[in-house]
């Protein structure tokens, strides 16, 4: 996919003919079973904080997603195997009304943004 992405980046000019791009090394991982947090995205308008992580190894019953002081906390799992994210929220939500689903591996919370 990165291949393919150089490749269009060289025939629509971005980069000047003849020129080499760097290698992208792609990081090794290693899937033991246990679960884990893939990425984390962040997005926030006028009406909502949208958070949509990507997980692995992990069934409904093993998320667990909080509210504490503007952070949204999400868990998989328990134990030494555990995987936890802690993110910083960019503004104050209503956590009375905040939604999360889980499909397919995917975890989305959606958070109304606190009106004042």
């Amino acid at each position: 996919m990165l291949e393919a992405l150089a490749r269009r980046i060289r025939k629509e000019g971005a980069v000047p003919p003849g020129t080499e791009l760097p290698a992208i090394a792609m990081p090794f991982e290693v899937d033991d079973g246990s679960p884990s947090l893939g990425a984390v995205d962040v997005f926030s308008d006028d009406e909502a904080v949208t958070v949509t992580a990507e997980t692995r190894n992990t069934d409904a019953q093993q998320v667990h997603v909080s509210l504490l002081d503007g952070r949204l906390l999400i868990g998989l799992g328990e134990g030494p195997t555990a995987a936890r994210r802690d993110l910083p929220l960019p503004a104050p939500v209503d956590e009375d009304t905040a939604i999360a689903t889980f499909r397919n591996g995917v975890l989305d919370v959606v958070l109304p943004i606190k009106r004042r």
